[in-house]
């Protein structure tokens, strides 16, 4: 099975999800999701700061809420940051995409989408190479996990039961 058969296979339908969707969960999601957009956009308004020294006014509240700590950082970590900012950040905007899209009634920008799909493959890609992993390592470990979670494609139950996580906690 190609990972792609095996997302589809074990990736709840966005069918099943609209049956249960009722208007509270709309209203939570909506406002989990605008308050992550906003989040994702401060993180990389921090990160344009520190890792590419781009200054901004909307940065100078963000400067008087800082705690300040001397703290040394290694490449590696600075790497490893960079990156998982870079994660979140692309997905933020993926995320930014998606709700106006949802939410607000407007025409899916596939084009942007697509341009933030791409962002995330770019930051995904240099996250495996700082932890010298591949894509193959990635799907195999993923597929196995998931395997044990779902042992015969999606369930409610099994997402919440998680038995790959059985012992671990």
């Amino acid at each position: 099975m190609s990972f792609s058969q095996f997302v589809k296979s074990h990736l709840k339908s966005g069918e099943a999800i609209a049956a249960e969707m009722t208007g509270h969960k709309v209203a939570m999601l909506k406002r989990a999701v605008e308050d992550s957009v906003v989040e994702s956009e401060r993180l990389d308004l921090v990160k344009k700061h520190a890792i590419y020294n781009k200054y901004s006014d909307l940065f100078i509240g963000v400067i008087e809420a800082a705690i300040v700590k001397d703290v040394t950082l290694t490449a590696e970590q600075c790497n490893l940051l960079h990156v998982a900012i870079g994660i979140s950040g692309e997905a933020g905007e993926l995320l930014d995409a998606v709700r106006k899209h949802v939410f607000e009634g407007e025409p899916l920008d596939r084009q942007n989408v697509v341009e933030e799909l791409g962002d995330l493959d770019f930051y995904i890609e240099a996250a495996r190479q700082a932890i010298n992993s591949d894509i193959g390592e990635i799907v195999r470990f993923n597929i196995d996990k998931l395997s044990k979670r779902y042992q015969s494609g999606y369930s409610d139950k099994e997402a919440q039961d998680r038995a790959d996580k059985a012992g671990a906690e």
